[in-house]
């Protein structure tokens, strides 16, 4: 889940809702990493989200060589873009709390990597990493049903004489 700016093609995709297939008429030997969507002869975009609502977020597949995407390649498209709505809603919550250092760290966390062996990718020293490891695992804690209940406190019982 990446947050990177939106084409005009992509954009338009997620203003209509529904799929977009853009198809290049010549190839690009050597694709500019930055800018792989203007690069890529076959695009498809999908949006991410459920019936009627406005998209969540967007899927893109891409194919480096010359390739001409089926109509049945676009409903498929289409319908796994409505599947993923609810798995990216579970992840946008917990992970939009994050900024760009906590994402990466979160990332990393995932793979498995310890304190310092972050500290050693994101080039830091080890308690700015033990740090920003803390500051995640703590907003990304999960909240138990324990933690929403109400204290049990024993109320003096008052006695009202009529």
């Amino acid at each position: 889940m990446q947050k990177r700016p939106l084409m005009p093609l992509s954009r338009r995709s997620l203003y209509e809702k529904r799929p977009l297939v853009i198809n290049s008429v010549f190839e690009k030997p050597h694709a500019n990493e930055y800018d792989w969507e203007l690069d890529w002869p076959a695009i498809l975009y999908a949006p991410v989200g459920t019936m009627g609502h406005q998209p969540i977020g967007l899927l893109v597949i891409g194919c480096r060589s010359d390739h001409w995407y089926t109509e049945e390649d676009v409903a498929y498209a289409h319908a796994l873009g409505y599947s993923l709505a609810s798995l990216v809603t579970a992840l946008r919550g917990p992970l939009s709390r994050l900024n760009e250092s906590e994402g990466e760290v979160a990332q990393l966390l995932s793979y498995g990597l310890s304190a310092p062996e972050i500290a050693r990718v994101i080039r830091t020293d080890d308690r700015h990493a033990r740090t920003l490891v803390n500051g995640v695992t703590k907003k990304l804690r999960s909240v138990a049903a324990d933690d929403l209940m109400f204290p049990i406190v024993q109320m003096k019982r008052r006695a009202y004489r009529l």
